[in-house]
């Protein structure tokens, strides 16, 4: 057995083996070799550390601090691949080359001013939720392959809470900018719905409109406007066939053809255009006045309208009868087979008779009514009681300026 105190200065003590050794203050506080491969440490009558091969643990679970409130370790250092495990793997931190793992169900960070990460956070689960405030009322989600979603109808704000994008309800998405949102492509901003604007569209962009695809503002379809609509320019219809209606029920129209001109048609009068250059055979512009037809009539008659029913017969400048079959009031541009039925007739304008009136005219000469119902000749009736009514002007062969005076005289 070994000494202990005092002893011969040239015999030191090597070694003390004892399978039953305890050394300290007293029985309470002591460091105890009596179990085998291990040393316990004791501390006011409590077993404070194990010591065992490979492992330094409390004497028992949860029962020594390391370090006080007071006396604090300086560094704790943990070899590579290192694990710290609370309550039996519950949650662990474990290392790996340059990285940390966290295996938790929850890991809350209490800050009470800010948690810093100085470079990525990566949330791993495809169903990750980030949550904020204290009953977390506002969450970012993670779906996998689609994006973020915020949850119920809380807002994204910027600079204040009057800017903002937000699901004000379900398919509703709120982008309010208080007072002005840019948005700003290179190319375009398509919008696959319906756009709806609380205030003013404007584009400040000056590009002149050439065509149906360029202009500063552009529709693959229809235009509908409430309200009056202005243009500082001119307006193109550029559709050979297009038509400008006007009321409710389209009652009044002007109306393009893109091979003799454009017409005006109402109810019951309409302008009718031509072409430039020569007239076409049988082809006519200008005033076209609707009414019933007292008989049948061609196109060419010249027409009265009758004082008793209103309705428009063949005129003639005999007045032998006395039933006053004039004046003339214009030539009929439309065929009508019965009385009754309407007929168009030309009261101011041009005409084309591709007969010529029956021969070539002399251009400048006038044209008078005529004795033969529903014509007119290049010479004045001169019978006693002919009516002498100037119905128009020869402009061509066959081509007549439209005319008819009311001023009629009775030949004597």
């Amino acid at each position: 057995m070994g000494y202990i105190g005092n002893q011969p200065a040239e015999t030191p003590v090597v070694e003390i083996l004892e399978t039953d050794f305890k050394i300290g203050e007293d029985d309470q506080t002591k460091i105890d070799f009596a179990d085998a491969n291990t040393i316990n440490f004791h501390a006011n009558n409590a077993k404070e550390m194990v010591l065992v091969e490979n492992s330094l643990s409390p004497g028992t679970s949860d029962g020594t601090a390391l370090g006080t409130t007071s006396l604090m370790w300086s560094d704790i250092f943990l070899a590579s691949g290192g694990v710290m495990n609370f309550n039996n793997g519950n949650v662990t931190i474990t290392h790996s080359s340059n990285t940390l793992t966290v295996a938790a169900a929850t890991v809350a960070f209490t800050a009470s001013t800010a948690v810093t990460v100085s470079n990525d956070l990566k949330l791993s689960s495809d169903s990750a939720v980030l949550g904020f405030g204290a009953d977390n009322d506002t969450t970012l989600t993670h779906t996998d392959g689609t994006g973020l979603t915020l949850n119920s109808t809380n807002k994204l704000t910027f600079g204040d809470a009057a800017s903002f994008i937000q699901q004000s309800a379900d398919g509703t998405l709120t982008i309010d900018g208080e007072a002005i949102i840019d948005l700003n492509a290179s190319t375009r901003v398509d919008v696959s719905g319906a756009l709806t604007a609380g205030g003013i569209i404007k584009t400040d962009d000056n590009t002149n409109a050439t065509s149906t695809t360029d202009g500063s503002l552009q529709t693959d379809g229809g235009l509908s406007v409430v309200l009056d609509a202005i243009f500082g320019d001119d307006v193109s219809l550029l559709s050979d066939s297009a038509v400008l209606n006007f009321g409710a029920g389209n009652d009044v129209t002007i109306t393009h053809d893109g091979t003799t001109g454009g017409t005006i048609t109402g109810t019951p009068m309409a302008y009718e255009t031509l072409g430039g250059g020569a007239l076409a055979n049988d082809t006519h512009g200008g005033i076209v006045i609707e009414f019933l037809a007292g008989e049948s009539l061609a196109v060419g008659d010249w027409v009265y309208m009758s004082t008793t029913d209103g309705r428009v017969n063949k005129a003639d400048s005999n007045d032998t009868a006395d039933d006053g079959h004039y004046p003339a009031i214009g030539v009929a541009v439309s065929a009508q087979g019965s009385a009754g039925s309407a007929v168009k007739v030309l009261t101011h304008g041009v005409y084309n008779d591709s007969n010529g009136f029956g021969g070539d005219l002399t251009e400048g000469k006038q044209l008078f009514l005529s004795e033969t119902a529903g014509t007119v000749t290049a010479t004045a009736p001169s019978d006693d009681g002919d009516i002498v009514q100037v119905c128009g002007i020869a402009i061509g062969p066959r081509d007549v300026f439209v005319s008819p005076s009311l001023d009629v005289i009775e030949h004597a």
